[in-house]
């Protein structure tokens, strides 16, 4: 720093002196930014009820038949390409997690309770003797 200060030459002082408007002008344009784009805060459920709803049925944005809309089922619902193969066609895409999570509740290893009561047949408890 101390030789950047002692220099003579004119080129270099001018050169410094350009970078420092430049970084100045930067500074005063991201706190420009941040006084004006801070994003107000909403209620979560206000947020959350657009990706729920495509959660529910994907369905209905592919049904619309427009590519965009349809190409962004793609990237919200795999995470890579879907690959394929010519001698067997589509492979199994990759999803990603929000539909590994409800896969694990849509194949998951489901047992019924068995007809009788869950709780302890009276039968097969020990007789109790009343107080005398």
């Amino acid at each position: 720093l101390d030789r950047i200060v002692a220099t003579n030459n004119s080129v270099i002082v001018s050169a410094y002196e350009g970078k420092i408007e430049k970084l100045d002008q930067d500074r005063r344009i991201i706190a420009e930014k941040m006084k004006n784009g801070a994003v107000p805060m909403g209620r979560f459920e206000d947020f959350i009820e657009l990706p729920l709803n495509f959660l529910a049925n994907p369905w209905n944005l592919w049904k619309s038949g427009q590519s965009v809309l349809r190409q962004t089922v793609l990237r919200l619902a795999f995470s890579e390409r879907i690959a394929y193969c010519r001698e067997t066609g589509y492979r199994t895409p990759k999803t990603t997690l929000p539909f590994m999570v409800l896969e694990v509740f849509n194949t998951g290893e489901r047992k019924l309770v068995e007809p009788r009561r869950i709780e302890l047949l009276t039968s097969s408890l020990p007789a109790r003797r009343s107080p005398s």
